[in-house]
């Protein structure tokens, strides 16, 4: 029943720098996958795979740096995309198509990072080379060889991140008296898809020494996605829910397992879940309305059948995993799910029994329901309904429909405004660079405290789309007064915390920083005294200037939801250039490709890259200013520091040098000092710098729903790229 994206066959994506489309295959997948299947999908044997690989330069024997089938197949998937078909794409990763399938759809909008469809792909059947083709192999292998001698050895192999858990403690935080009822955090390496049927990926995601460096930081519970029909019995389609019992246990071994260190589990639901429309051939009844493409249609809440669903589900769970936190809800989100899920406000849905509710009356219902199962069973589980995609004022409404024992959870910095470079742009998802608390969440809260509910601020402490390469962006003063307004919020102060979406979960120096404000009793502690806590020993004076540098850099970011979704920030260092407009448009996180215009969203291209260069410049300034102390050290705290810091100054020098390249390439830059021949130099010394601290750091170039946003070989590979279009000419001479 579901689906893969559609193929378009007009839509490929050319790739010059290797002679043959093969090669590439085998550059990409070079000791991620066992060559046997390489050579499978390439129609050949192990012995000229091998010559093959070692024509371009790589070891003949490849060296499995991590577990990239189990812990990286969203990175295989991305790099495979624009080569392999739907088919090859099975044999590579050993999976049946219904699998691929279901991975494309439930993992975090897959599909909609690889951009909804998937393009046409080159022939990559091994063949001979021609004379040709055989010396510029000889050339790539002479660029991989000198690089690869020049690169430090791999010291800390991909997804190896458990020794640096417990760099801000082992002990767990004893609180007397919490400021915040609750801080929940997503796990930094859980796996998406149905982990919970595997107890193996169950503890790989959730391991030990994660849950003893969460609890030293004074986290409370992490949480999960989930879709409800793979936990309980679907009442509508029991094929659907087979396997379900198993992930129960699965969910009772891990609230048992968190609760050995003090921590409890949060389910994400967003339910009742959007169906194909062939699944209403034997269900009209069940019908809400259709999407606009007619593909999907709801599970109308209105109809009793469908409430039941929802509030005996909700019983289930609560009755058969009573170790559960808690349950949050979407009702509004991109996932298709009530009848108003995505209707604009002040309109009234397409379903005809719907119809006669408002989005407010619908909001309403579907927290209700949950809450009335959950609460039939415990009274301990809690309930709080996230008032994102509550379009227009209708979140005051809502929240005063809803039963008190429900919470209530905000965006921090939602609808914040902020003119940058001239342009005032705002905050829907979430930001670092936009500060919050903002007036809508503080109204949010203090109606939620009004009406006798428990407030949330949902914030991003860590990380943001901003910047998701590095496990934390050093920019305290940022975390610094967020976290202090939100204490000295007044009637509007929340009452527990929601620290991350999917990215953001890394035990940090900024979760450490933010469990200065978790005991009721204490002052507000200065940044500076904070600093001494988070880095013993370091100077804090200099560390204090590298960081005002740090975050007054990051105040120039080009912020708004089309930029950091659309623009190349993630994939900088890895993301290739190409000498003529490829006509792809950017996705959600995933390819960046040369959309310049989709990266610079609402921003006028001179201003977005003025923008980025004051960004990168300034940036530079505090790394400049972090040396002294990085220089001086072995504590792995400033190591790690170090290393987010110079990641962060060679993914914004990037963002800037990449717009410029495709803003000469199309005769749109106006005025500027660098030639394409600089911007290819620079860009190729970038990418083997983050290469090189990656090969020490494997938190770099990691988030937990792109697995690795690059590696080793695909950095090596926007070298080989810089210098093929180095020797291009009309690139040499400044333009197409």
């Amino acid at each position: 029943m579901i689906q893969v994206p559609p193929i378009q066959k007009d839509k490929i994506l050319p790739l010059p720098h290797f002679p043959a489309a093969y090669q590439c295959v085998i550059f990409r997948n070079w000791g991620l996958v066992p060559p046997e299947r390489i050579a499978r999908v390439l129609g050949t044997d192990r012995a000229v795979l091998e010559d093959s690989a070692a024509a371009l330069g790589l070891p003949r024997e490849p060296e499995v740096w991590g577990d990239w089938l189990g812990k990286g197949y969203i990175t295989i998937i991305h790099y495979n995309w624009h080569l392999l078909s739907y088919e090859d794409l099975c044999v590579l990763l050993d999976w049946p198509m219904e699998r691929l399938a279901f991975v494309l759809q439930e993992d975090d909008f897959l599909e909609v990072k690889l951009g909804g469809f998937k393009p046409a792909v080159p022939d990559c059947r091994y063949r001979p080379l021609t004379a040709e083709e055989a010396a510029e192999t000889g050339r790539i292998r002479e660029i991989v060889t000198e690089l690869s001698e020049k690169l430090p050895p791999v010291t800390e192999k991909p997804f190896d991140f458990e020794p640096r858990f417990g760099l801000y403690g082992r002990e767990p935080l004893i609180l007397k008296d919490p400021r915040y009822e609750e801080r929940f955090v997503y796990s930094y390496c859980a796996l998406f898809g149905d982990v919970l049927a595997d107890r193996a990926l169950l503890d790989s995601s959730f391991p030990d020494a994660l849950l003893e460096a969460y609890a030293a930081l004074g986290i409370t519970g992490v949480w999960i996605h989930i879709v409800l029909y793979n936990l309980v019995p679907y009442p509508f389609d029991e094929k659907l829910s087979r396997g379900w019992e198993a992930r129960q246990e699965g969910m009772r071994y891990l609230t048992e397992k968190l609760a050995g260190w003090g921590l409890r589990l949060f389910l994400y639901f967003n339910e009742p879940r959007a169906m194909p429309m062939a699944f209403f051939e034997k269900n009209p009844e069940l019908l809400g309305m259709a999407n606009s493409e007619g593909t999907l249609g709801t599970l109308c809440v209105s109809r009793p059948e469908v409430q039941a669903y929802l509030r005996d589900s909700a019983a289930m769970l609560a009755g058969n995993v009573p170790l559960l936190g808690g349950i949050f809800t979407i009702t509004a989100s991109e996932n298709m799910t009530n009848c108003y899920s995505h209707v604009a406000d002040g309109r009234r849905t397409a379903c005809p029994r719907c119809r006669a509710m408002t989005h407010v009356e619908s909001f309403a219902l579907v927290n209700r329901l949950v809450y009335e199962g959950i609460s039939s069973v415990s009274t301990t589980i809690r309930v709080i309904a996230w008032t994102w995609g509550w379009q227009g004022g209708c979140a005051r409404e809502v929240i005063g429909m809803l039963p008190k024992e429900i919470s209530v959870m905000n965006v921090s910095e939602q609808a914040v405004t902020k003119t940058i470079g001239g342009t005032q742009t705002s905050v829907l998802d979430y930001s670092i660079s936009v500060e919050g608390p903002g007036e809508y969440a503080l109204r949010n809260w203090r109606d939620a405290h009004e009406s006798g509910h428990k407030a949330y601020a949902k914030i991003q402490a860590d990380n943001t789309w901003e910047m998701a390469a590095v496990p934390y962006i050093p920019v305290f003063e940022q975390i610094y007064r967020h976290a202090r307004r939100l204490t000295e919020a007044g009637e509007s102060r929340p009452d527990g915390l929601m620290l991350s979406w999917s990215l953001g979960g890394y035990p940090s120096a900024s979760l450490k920083l933010l469990a200065a404000f978790y005991e009721k009793g204490d002052s507000v502690p200065e940044l500076k005294e904070i600093y001494g806590k988070m880095f013993p020993g370091a100077d804090v004076d200099t560390l204090a200037e590298a960081i005002h540098a740090f975050s007054e850099a990051f105040a120039e970011y080009p912020f708004h939801l089309g930029s950091v979704y659309q623009g190349p920030q993630e994939h900088a260092p890895a993301n290739l250039l190409y000498e003529r407009p490829t006509g792809f448009s950017a996705t959600m996180t995933g390819f960046p490709y040369d959309d310049i215009d989709g990266w610079r969203s609402i921003f006028p291209l001179e201003t977005y890259m003025a923008q980025l260069k004051k960004l990168s410049d300034r940036w530079h300034e505090g790394l400049w200013r972090l040396e002294s102390l990085y220089g001086e050290t072995e504590d792995a705290r400033l190591e790690e520091l170090w290393d987010c810091a110079e990641i962060c100054d060679c993914h914004f020098r990037s963002m800037y040098l990449q717009c410029l390249f495709v803003a000469i390439r199309d005769n749109r830059a106006g005025a500027h000092d660098m030639t394409m021949a600089e911007i290819l130099r620079e860009e190729e010394e970038i990418s083997m710098r983050v290469a090189a601290v990656q090969a020490r750091n494997a938190t770099i170039g990691y988030e937990a729903s792109n697995h690795y946003f690059y590696y080793r070989n695909v950095l090596i590979e926007k070298a080989i790229s810089c210098r093929y279009l180095a020797g291009r000419a009309g690139l040499r001479e400044g333009g197409v």
